[in-house]
């Protein structure tokens, strides 16, 4: 195991969980997972952070991603339950 960063390793988590979405709660459409997914992450939009592919390039984590965050399952799975049982 090593500590990595990059889509390469967001992908797959971020697959993941739209898989398990899908498996539990097979009435959201595709759609409906990605909106999910993306407004359960946890804001860290002002957290500087490296910059990838640099040695010490300081940048805003907002700067870097469209929510300004980090995908959260758990979360994600809450607001599934909610929205299929306002359906």
């Amino acid at each position: 195991y090593e500590a990595a960063s990059g889509t390469s390793f967001a992908a797959p988590v971020v697959s993941g969980i739209a898989a398990m979405l899908m498996a539990y709660y097979p009435e959201l459409t595709a759609a409906d997972v990605r909106r999910i997914i993306l407004e359960s992450a946890v804001p860290f939009r002002d957290v500087m952070v490296i910059r990838p592919g640099t040695e010490d390039e300081q940048v805003r984590f907002g700067d870097l991603s469209i929510t300004g965050g980090i995908v959260n399952a758990y979360r994600a799975v809450q607001m599934a339950e909610r929205m299929t049982n306002d359906r």
